[in-house]
């Protein structure tokens, strides 16, 4: 692995010092003329130096990971040249660099001395510390590959994540094609699925052979996602049918260059990639025999209790256990049905459990769209009109406001059937394409109408897409917009849900902010469930049946989210925990700061420095209250 690290060269102020003899005499040798000085690179501050080592680790991994680079949309002269015609690696070779440039990483960080830094530096460095040392405790499993930075899924292909997943969209979705030489790329690229999958299969058979397994219906799941994108013929693939549409806006091509980009894209699909899915549905299936129904991560034994405590830790939860996480959910999972109990029996609802009555409001008439073409179309109109309402307001209670737009689009067809209810993408770098909020429309009966403002609310602004591009524009290192930190990102998201009833957003629709209390006690019960079926060793089965008589919400949405949490241990906490740190620090300013506490004021200090784990964001606020109170 190559040295990434540059010495830093000290100068005397760019100036030549000439030989002068003792007491200031002049000397009575011949005087020869000094050799020009050769040019020295300028002394970096302490500041300046973080900056240029987060330089460095942003460009090494961008160019081991040109998927990364091509989601934020940045140059080929930080992502290295002709990245956008290539993709990264998933196999054993590939994941010993990975753990190796985490290894760097972790002794450049600590050869900067944190005092010395100041301001933003200041929590930079302890963003990427945490970042590094929570990697570094994730890579001392041999399972699920490894992270530079952060932590990452015990599982390298489920029915939620892998490259069966993350290529497609790539491409479709985040690919440029502006110019023929994006085409090519665009090609290039498609042939690149054999290798990748090839050494997917190597890493989850390696995996295998450590009884390290998803869950079989994981498996399942996965399996069923590759039939379902396989299964059109390859022209009708959308890998060619979207790439043959696009290339129709590139100036110079001929009809006939057209015709000729989309059957290479045809015949790419037919021979290497439909290939490739094949053979990773087949080892995936070979796997089978060996996966259990059990859904917690505790049937790995000592190890998988050990990553879970890790998970838990990195998703929020600090020093609570796991024992101690499930109650706090069940604490508020009992507070929040409360205040909805009392909304209902004020719309005369009394008779049934919370989410028995909860769930009848959603199949009144006229409370679902049709589950038809036309009628989700008109939800996404819908959705788009809620955004431009809420940003009407925003003003009043934030500083800044985000120079990007967002759009509300529909979860492509051939993932809905993995995918969660909604998600949000950020905007890239470059401006290219706007933030999206994806919402997945398979079935209309899953959005009943009073509870659309809050998931728009959570996914797009003031949620996701505030926190996600004043963060892009904050003028942060570039590998800080790398880094994912659920506990800020999802607490915030879950906390704007709370600013949005502040602003007013429900003061003449009860039913929808009754929607806003049942998407916080949504976000409750995953605290129970997570840490039942990792910790307390629930059933998928048993976890279903709770959350759907808790939430009220239907049995395929539940499960969804049942099977998500099984994949993904710790993440689903990462919401409500955020949330509950998010509103404990405003609480603490609030009363420090009294008449001189200013809510847009606070929500800038949260946002415009970044995701940081939850300690760190408690000690920047901490000392924001501080700097106010000496002003």
């Amino acid at each position: 692995m190559r040295n990434l690290r540059k010495p830093i060269l000290a100068v005397m102020g760019g100036v030549a010092l000439l030989g002068l003899s003792a007491c200031g005499e002049r000397s009575s040798a011949p005087q020869q003329e000094a050799p020009a000085a050769e040019p020295q690179a300028p002394v970096l501050t302490p500041n300046e130096q973080l900056d240029a080592m987060a330089a460095r680790h942003a460009a090494a991994v961008l160019k081991n990971s040109p998927e990364l680079a091509t989601f934020l949309g940045v140059g080929e002269d930080v992502a290295g040249e002709g990245y956008r015609a290539k993709l990264g690696g998933y196999g054993f070779a590939a994941f010993e660099d990975v753990r190796a440039l985490n290894e760097e990483f972790l002794q450049d960080i600590r050869s900067i001395d944190r005092d010395a830094l100041s301001g933003q530096a200041r929590v930079t460095y302890d963003v990427l510390r945490d970042a590094y040392q929570t990697a570094a405790r994730r890579n001392q499993f041999s399972f699920g590959g490894a992270a530079p930075y952060a932590s990452a899924s015990p599982y390298l292909v489920t029915q939620l994540s892998g490259p069966h997943l993350l290529l497609p969209r790539l491409m479709l979705t985040q690919h440029r094609l502006e110019t023929r030489q994006d085409a090519e790329d665009y090609l290039s690229r498609l042939a690149e699925f054999s290798r990748v999958f090839d050494e997917t299969i190597e890493t989850v058979t390696g995996d295998g052979a450590q009884l390290v397994t998803p869950p079989i219906f994981a498996i399942d799941g996965a399996i069923n996602t590759i039939s379902g994108f396989t299964a059109p013929a390859p022209a009708d693939n959308p890998l060619v049918k979207t790439f043959a549409a696009k290339i129709e806006g590139i100036e110079g091509l001929s009809d006939e260059d057209r015709a000729a980009f989309a059957a290479r894209a045809a015949e790419t699909v037919e021979t290497n990639v439909y290939p490739a899915y094949a053979r990773l549905a087949a080892a995936l299936d070979n796997l089978k025999f060996q996966a259990s129904a059990d859904a917690g991560i505790w049937r790995l034994g000592d190890e998988g209790a050990a990553f879970y405590a890790l998970a838990l830790s990195s998703y929020g939860a600090g020093g609570l256990t796991a024992d101690e996480v499930h109650e706090l959910g069940l604490s508020e999972v009992e507070r929040i049905s409360g205040e909805m109990d009392a909304i209902l029996k004020a719309q005369g609802l009394t008779q049934g459990s919370v989410a028995e009555r909860f769930a009848s409001i959603g199949k009144r008439d006229g409370m679902r769209y049709p589950n038809t073409d036309e009628a989700k179309e008109e939800m996404l109109v819908d959705l788009n009109s809620q955004v431009d309402e809420i940003m009407a307001r925003a003003g009043d209670w934030f500083d800044t406001l985000p120079s990007q737009q967002v759009e509300v689009r529909r979860i492509p067809v051939y993932e809905q059937d993995s995918s969660p209810g909604g998600y949000y993408s950020a905007a890239p770098l470059d401006g290219s394409r706007p933030g999206i909020f994806w919402i997945n429309l398979k079935n209309t009966a899953d959005w009943p109408k009073h509870m659309l403002k809050t998931l728009t609310y959570h996914e797009a602004v003031p949620g996701h897409h505030f926190q996600r591009s004043l963060e892009r524009s904050a003028g942060l290192p570039l590998i800080r917009t790398m880094l994912g930190y659920s506990e800020f990102s999802e607490g915030w998201a879950l906390y704007a849900e709370q600013v949005a009833a502040e602003m007013g957003m429900y003061a003449d629709d009860p039913l929808g902010d009754l929607a806003r209390l049942q998407s916080e006690l949504f976000r409750a019960t995953r605290l129970v469930v997570d840490t039942g079926l990792h910790h307390k060793q629930w059933s998928r089965e048993q976890a279903i049946e709770y959350m759907q008589g808790v939430t009220g919400d239907t049995r395929d949405q539940v499960t969804r989210e049942v099977e998500r949490y099984s994949v993904w241990p710790g993440q689903a906490c990462a919401y409500k925990l955020g949330m509950l740190k998010i509103n404990e620090l405003r609480k603490e300013a609030e009363a420090a700061l009294g008449p001189d506490f200013d809510i847009r004021e606070f929500h800038d200090e949260v946002l415009l420095t970044g995701a940081m784990p939850l300690p760190v964001l408690d000690r920047k606020i901490t000392a924001w209250i501080k700097e106010k109170q000496g002003a």
